[in-house]
């Protein structure tokens, strides 16, 4: 016979146990990393294509910033199959479905994450991100709005209050997350003038497992970053190849 290890009561406040510890985001920083790899950045060609040096300064926000996250403990009333957080911010925002906080500077982080897909791409001589001092160095200037970067994460009770957590264990997803990455993209020469801008606008989501995908509630901005440059220098490529004029 095998003896019990935890009776009925231990179990239940085990479970609530871990149901906060993921509810206050299990003490994890995420961090914005990119490129996720380097190999998934569009390169257009082996050697420079135009002789340009291009500057991209820090990219205005211009988000809402309307952060919700008491819905979350929604998860906790009575037939209630979730709770979620609704934030326009994340950077600003605590407690998320696996993790506790995400450091992420959206104005200098995005921008230089453009600046690195532009180096990779070999359609400009030099792509490099300033504050605005090396702008003169430079012969255009790309400039970009953040239009929103929004995460929504649900957390599941399966309407079972805290022993939703059982169904956990049992392999049953966790929760998701879903991240929105929208941005204007405009690229001007010395005189300031605009010779071409691109506008994107995507989001994507995860499942998350007690056993996979923790961790990863802000992952998908990496990706979708990677997605809007590869589409805005294509796009670039185009125009410049059919207009050269541009660049004079």
């Amino acid at each position: 016979m095998f003896k019990r290890i935890l009776t009925p009561i231990q179990f239940y406040v085990m479970a609530i146990s871990l149901s906060l510890s993921f509810v206050t985001g299990c003490g994890t920083t995420a961090k914005f990393v990119y490129p996720g790899k380097m190999n998934s950045l569009v390169e257009l060609d082996s050697a420079p294509i135009h002789p340009q040096k291009v500057a991209v300064i820090p990219f205005d926000d211009c988000r809402n910033d309307d952060n919700q996250m008491g819905t979350i403990f929604l998860q906790y009333v009575p037939l209630m199959p979730f709770g979620y957080v609704d934030y326009d911010r994340p950077d600003a925002a605590r407690w998320f479905v696996s993790i506790d906080r995400f450091e992420f500077s959206p104005s200098e982080d995005l921008a230089k994450a453009a600046a690195v897909s532009l180096r990779r791409s070999n359609l400009f001589e030099d792509a490099f991100f300033t504050f605005g001092g090396e702008k003169t160095n430079a012969d255009l200037v790309l400039e970009g709005k953040i239009i929103s970067t929004h995460y929504y994460g649900r957390l599941f009770s399966y309407g079972l209050d805290f022993a939703g957590v059982y169904l956990w264990f049992l392999g049953a997803p966790c929760g998701t997350s879903s991240n929105r990455l929208a941005l204007h993209l405009t690229l001007k020469n010395k005189a300031k003038k605009i010779i071409w801008e691109y506008s994107f606008d995507r989001d994507d989501y995860l499942v998350q497992w007690l056993y996979a995908r923790m961790g990863h509630d802000a992952k998908l901005y990496s990706a979708l970053m990677e997605q809007a440059m590869n589409e805005a220098l294509r796009d670039l490529a185009l125009k410049l190849k059919n207009n050269p004029q541009l660049l004079k």
